[in-house]
């Protein structure tokens, strides 16, 4: 099978599971065998631009008729069976939707986050849950500056949500919807669009095969230092008779961290590791721990918690419910709320019960989350998609207006 996957990849400095999961597709579809055409732009070629092109830039976001014709050019030319669009913001701009609709091709959208729906993509506003867009003209996403916490910056992209969820321009020239979660389905559902057409993939998580041995040693936080991701309830919760906690990871919080470190010993605050690194401290884990205040449209810690063997604490929010069997492979505590946290913690990181609870999550993993299975329903996602195509069983007569 020939596929055309096209992805605007984010800022080198701005950490994106979504950079890795599209070229883990990739590596994965190669290796079995399929042709990949690779359509990449760079968010980092934004800052080599002139001042022209950069002040055009708003505008084509929303709309980029240079884009639509390279790609039609590069579709013309390899004729793939299906085109797999990933993230299209800010350099394609959803006009390559109807490059490939125009040649008769399949379709094929994974929505990552809310980008559709929302301004900053994360359905989020003030470190918690937003959802005042969701089927609406993003007007107050204008209004508080969701994006960059700039009005400016905002407009073109409340603009461009607006535009095409009014011309209805994904659901015209996409035949299937991926996403990582019921949740992200859902959200997608309440906002008008169709839920038969979406189907939920998880993302896989690669694993050499290294597991935990017995029930480790120390509480690890994985992730962003910051009030949406929980980490100052976790700080709030933490005292020193739940053992050792291990911070990995950066940002605003971080500080905060290392002075409380000062003072307790318990705590050990690393800073942003390789991505190698990070997996040593979750493998030595006896719990991984969650306690995001905003939603999650999936949650690769969990996952990769759960590829080592570890149990999870997470927040009962978003598809992060989805993901941990409360009382299996882990335990699920309101967000915001430091005192259940704590009780949790204590509960899965006694160690019988982390090692019966890590068990259960290495199974999970197993059955749904291995790249073999994600290859299995990747495939079955083209073969699905072509086969539905209009123009499945004749001839492509010529492009489509």
């Amino acid at each position: 099978m020939r596929v055309a996957m096209l992805h605007n990849r984010y800022r080198t400095g701005q950490p994106s599971g979504e950079n890795t999961v599209v070229a883990q597709t990739i590596d994965l579809l190669r290796n079995s065998g399929h042709e990949i055409d690779l359509y990449a732009r760079n968010s980092d070629d934004i800052a080599e631009m002139g001042r022209k092109d950069r002040a055009l830039l708003p505008f084509r976001s929303v709309w980029s008729f240079s884009a639509e014709r390279d790609l039609t050019q590069l579709l013309q030319a390899q004729r793939p069976d299906v085109v797999h669009v990933h993230n299209t913001f800010p350099l394609f701009s959803p006009s390559v939707l109807r490059a490939a609709y125009r040649l008769d091709l399949p379709v094929v959208a994974t929505l990552h986050n809310f980008r559709l729906l929302c301004a900053n993509g994360v359905l989020q506003r003030d470190g918690g849950p937003c959802e005042s867009c969701i089927g609406k003209v993003p007007l107050a996403a204008v209004k508080h500056g969701c994006y960059r916490d700039s009005r400016v910056q905002t407009l073109p992209l409340a603009t461009s949500i607006g535009v095409h969820n009014a011309l209805q321009t994904w659901q015209r020239y996409v035949g299937t919807f991926v996403v990582p979660s019921e949740f992200v389905r859902d959200r997608y559902a309440a906002a008008g669009f169709d839920p038969e057409r979406f189907v939920v993939k998880p993302h896989a998580v690669p694993h050499s095969g290294a597991v935990r041995g017995g029930a480790g040693d120390a509480v690890v936080f994985l992730g962003r230092l910051s009030e949406d991701k929980g980490f100052a309830d976790l700080l709030h919760a933490w005292d020193s008779s739940l053992g050792r906690l291990v911070v990995v990871g950066d940002g605003p919080l971080r500080a905060a961290a290392e002075e409380r470190a000062r003072k307790d010993l318990s705590i050990q605050v690393l800073g942003q590791l390789p991505w190698a690194d990070g997996m040593e401290q979750l493998r030595s884990a006896r719990v991984a721990v969650v306690p995001a205040r905003s939603y999650e449209s999936f949650g690769l810690v969990v996952v990769e918690a759960f590829a080592h063997g570890v149990p999870v604490v997470a927040s009962r929010l978003g598809a992060l419910a989805e993901l941990v069997d409360d009382g299996e492979s882990g335990a699920l505590t309101a967000p915001g709320d430091p005192e259940g946290l704590r009780k949790a913690i204590g509960l899965v990181a006694d160690p019988e019960t982390s090692i019966a609870f890590g068990e259960r999550a290495r199974q999970v993993y197993l059955e749904r989350f291995t790249p073999e299975r994600d290859l299995e329903a990747t495939e079955r996602i083209y073969t699905d998609a072509i086969a539905r195509h209009p123009a499945s069983g004749r001839a492509r007569t010529g492009p489509r207006v």
